[in-house]
């Protein structure tokens, strides 16, 4: 009877690892578009399509005909923020019943959803203070750590059994763990200069006041910096002949880092026109995931499996 339960348990595991996985990579997804959705809104200038937070007016939770576009956009970015919720809130529900799972899953899950969470109330707290710049900073860059944790999420189910630990070369080691900090500062300077640009969502959003020619220097700066680590980080990772996953993950980066930089050199010698400008911003959360993935797969050691630990899922990528 004993193995009996034990061959049921290994042919129902594998499914239950996939259903999982495939759920967290939904909500990793959903957690992106939204990113996309309230940029629109901030494109569109429809930020105070719903003048008011958490009702759309003062007499309706839901825009109406007289409010135009503008209502209609912004009243659509709540539905979706919904929608995100419920997604977020599936994704701890499908982890918690998820057996046998690591440890690290669980409180993955419920900061990802406790953030989200207070994303709702960031962005009300926005609208109610007419799009302070300050806090539509801070809106988008708590979506950033959403990102980043869902994408660690996505590799702890996916590899149940890898640790965390320094990997042996301590140049990778260094080289990887300065690409999230730098990216750091990538993403705040761009914050810097998206609020002292044009696109308030809103003709009468306050904004920062500084030079954002200047302000474009610096983040085009931290860029190069930001490119230089990832080419020192592939020739050293081909150099000690490190896993192919992680010279793969490195390619990717790169690749979408590039592409990032030649969006964001033409949105700034084109004026910043709003489609480009809308790519870039989900550009940003694409390398978000890019770069969280690379760290995972650097520093959460897949060799480090226990006897009988199950191997990892290779059909499911974290972004």
């Amino acid at each position: 009877m004993n193995e009996h339960r034990r061959d049921s348990t290994d042919v129902v595991a594998p499914a239950g690892r996939r259903t999982a996985v495939r759920v967290a990579v939904a909500g990793l997804v959903a957690n992106i578009v939204i990113v996309l959705t309230g940029t629109l809104v901030r494109l569109t200038g429809s930020g105070l399509g719903c003048p008011t937070w958490p009702r759309c007016t003062d007499d309706s939770f839901v825009a109406t005909p007289e409010m135009g576009l503008h209502g209609a956009v912004e009243f659509a970015n709540r539905v979706v923020g919904i929608a995100v919720g419920l997604i977020t809130l599936l994704v701890l529900i499908t982890v918690l019943r998820h057996r046998p799972r690591p440890r690290s899953a669980t409180a993955l899950a419920i900061g990802t959803l406790a953030l989200v969470i207070a994303q709702g109330f960031v962005g009300g707290l926005s609208v109610r203070q007419e799009l302070a710049p300050e806090i539509v900073a801070v809106h988008f860059l708590v979506s950033m750590i959403i990102i980043a944790g869902v994408t660690v999420l996505v590799d702890v189910l996916r590899r149940p059994a890898a640790r965390l630990g320094a990997p042996e070369h301590r140049g990778i080691a260094w080289l990887v763990a300065a690409l999230p900090v730098v990216l750091t500062a990538v993403l705040v300077l761009g914050t810097l200069v998206t609020g002292s640009g044009p696109h308030a969502g809103d003709e009468g959003a306050r904004r920062f006041g500084l030079d954002p020619a200047a302000l474009s220097q610096l983040h085009a700066d931290a860029v190069l910096v930001f490119l230089a680590l990832q080419i020192a980080a592939l020739v050293a990772l081909r150099m000690t002949g490190a896993p192919s996953a992680q010279r793969r993950a490195t390619l990717l980066l790169l690749g979408a880092s590039l592409v990032q930089a030649a969006i964001g050199y033409a949105q700034y010698a084109l004026g910043l026109p709003v489609p480009l400008v809308a790519v870039h911003v989900l550009g940003a959360a694409l390398l978000t995931c890019a770069v969280t993935h690379l760290f995972v797969t650097v520093w959460r050691d897949g060799s480090a499996r226990n006897a009988g630990s199950p191997p990892p899922l290779r059909a499911a990528g974290s972004c």
